[in-house]
């Protein structure tokens, strides 16, 4: 088992020091995939890895049609489109386990571990190593919703400020990218750029929201789209929702602090009060036994 633990660490650190090493090579060339969408051609033939297990990705499942829009969609939501592709991911969810399972299998052969123990453990990794990347990515996704939700009201604040100080809502929206930073801010910034490109600004909101899948950025967009078809004031429309969504996120942490004492009660029984039996009662239940 500790051999396995150390596989599995030494091959997650080998990935993450390779992603940190060729981080701004990896933008640019995400960037540059993005060309055939525009009528240009790409180069399909570099011998380099990159290009190599992006090959790899585009034949693998989940690098073309549905399920590469779908992936490409899970790595904007966790905030790495900039460094992965959907045939990156498709391709590492092939090369990984093989990795894995090879390594495993030289150690065996060289003798640092047995044959029987390398073939299972190298069967055991390659399957870790095929459902950790795709495990990450959710996970990235969900914890990236929570601070998204929770600056939305600040934001919406900010923005209001904009509108009643005589700004365009797309003029307080490029102040605001440029000033602040976080994850709800990086969703801004590709709205605005989608809009600059000549996406309609519902369109682009849309997208956003889907990106996001949470239901207060959801609700958001619907009302500020509502409010451009009906004429609302926008800065009363977004000092409501802002105070909407606070009051929300107030009384769902009042809901969680109230379930807390209930969460607490079974670790209290199985796990504290054991103890103290054992210490109350254990001097006493000595000296029965001794007595008797």
């Amino acid at each position: 088992m500790l051999f396995l633990i150390s596989v599995i660490l030494v091959t997650a650190s080998a990935f993450f020091l390779l992603r940190a090493v060729s981080a701004k090579r990896l933008q640019v060339e995400s960037t540059l995939a993005r060309i055939p969408g525009y009528g240009y051609s790409a180069d399909e033939h570099g011998n380099d890895l990159r290009s190599m297990l992006r090959r790899i990705g585009r034949i693998a499942p989940g690098g073309h049609g549905a399920g590469a829009e779908t992936l490409r969609i899970k790595l904007a939501a966790a905030g790495w489109s900039r460094i992965l592709t959907p045939e990156d991911v498709a391709g590492l969810k092939v090369v990984m386990p093989l990795a894995v399972y090879f390594l495993c299998l030289l150690l065996s052969l060289l003798g640092a571990v047995p044959a029987m123990y390398g073939v299972l453990a190298g069967l055991l990794g390659a399957g870790l190593a095929y459902i950790c990347l795709p495990f990450i990515i959710d996970l990235k996704v969900r914890n990236r919703r929570d601070p998204i939700v929770a600056a939305l009201p600040t934001v919406l604040d900010l923005l209001t400020l904009s509108v009643e100080a005589g700004m365009s809502f797309d003029e307080g929206l490029t102040r605001l990218v440029r000033r602040l930073r976080g994850p709800l801010v990086d969703e801004l910034a590709l709205m605005q750029r989608d809009i600059q490109l000549g996406t309609s600004r519902s369109d682009a909101m849309a997208a956003m929201a889907a990106r996001v899948d949470a239901p207060e950025v959801t609700s958001f967009v619907r009302a500020l789209n509502q409010a451009d078809k009906l004429g609302v004031p926008l800065a009363q429309m977004l000092r409501t929702q802002a105070d909407d969504l606070r009051n929300k996120l107030r009384n769902e942490a009042e809901e969680h602090a109230m379930k807390a004492p209930v969460k607490m009660l079974f670790p209290t029984v199985l796990l504290i009060f054991p103890a103290i039996f054992v210490v109350v009662l254990g001097p006493a239940l000595i000296a029965i036994s001794e007595n008797l």
